[in-house]
């Protein structure tokens, strides 16, 4: 698969606590620890979330994850989040239009496949690449994931249309108050791995354009070959 976006691992990344790696750990810490993460995962029901607080909305994010609802954790991105999986979408059809229109017919197949193009057969929109990358591992029973993925504090900036989510395990999401007044999670300034996910998009099409660009160069020699042919021709 030419996709390697998991957002699992972001969460498997927040696992990595001091908690969890101290030598100084006793067994009945490891035990509450347990026991507090399985009620962070049972009371986080979206019936009792409010997404017009930052942190519940995060929570309504971080709960579609560990359940593994795509469509729910699409709901809970921002606008830009969403934008950003359109563009990638549109750029893997702009990728195939050049393959239909500068490749040999006889090479389609295999340029489509080995560009990534070929999930166009899937795709529909942005929305939908999201769906098909969305790939949650079963770990809604790792304990330190759990603990790790929780909600520590809520950093508001000035203006009260921005927030940051640090979780226990360090890691960090942005959120944004939109126009319908609900936080949502933007994955586009929560770090960079989206950028990185999605790199084999960028490579690809860098790719695929600087065949096309030698192949129209290749074409232009050619031409000016047989025109220079045609007038040695008539010259003699």
């Amino acid at each position: 698969m030419y996709v390697s976006l998991q957002l699992n691992v972001l969460f498997r990344q927040m696992a990595m606590t001091q908690i969890f790696t101290s030598k100084n750990m006793a067994p009945k810490l490891f035990i509450i620890l347990i026991s507090l993460s399985t009620l962070v995962l049972s009371s986080g029901c979206s019936g009792e979330l409010d997404p017009s607080d930052p942190k519940d909305a995060y929570s309504l994010f971080r709960s579609a994850l560990f359940s593994g609802d795509a469509d729910v954790a699409w709901d809970r991105t921002d606008e830009q989040t969403h934008q950003y999986f359109q563009d990638r979408y549109e750029k893997l059809q702009a990728m195939n239009d050049l393959i239909e229109r500068y490749l040999p017919y006889t090479d389609h197949q295999i340029a489509r496949r080995q560009s990534g193009v070929e999930l166009l057969d899937d795709l529909e929109s942005g929305k939908d690449l999201f769906l098909l990358v969305f790939e949650p591992a079963e770990f809604i029973d790792d304990p330190a994931v759990a603990f790790g993925a929780e909600a520590r504090e809520i950093q508001m900036s000035e203006s009260g249309d921005t927030a940051l989510v640090v979780t226990r395990g360090e890691q960090e999401f942005a959120l944004v108050f939109q126009d319908d007044e609900l936080w949502y999670v933007n994955l586009v300034e929560s770090g960079d791995f989206l950028d990185q996910a999605f790199q084999w998009l960028s490579n690809n099409e860098n790719a695929l354009e600087q065949t096309v660009q030698d192949l129209i160069e290749e074409e232009r020699r050619n031409r000016e070959e047989i025109i220079s042919q045609l007038m040695d021709v008539d010259d003699d």
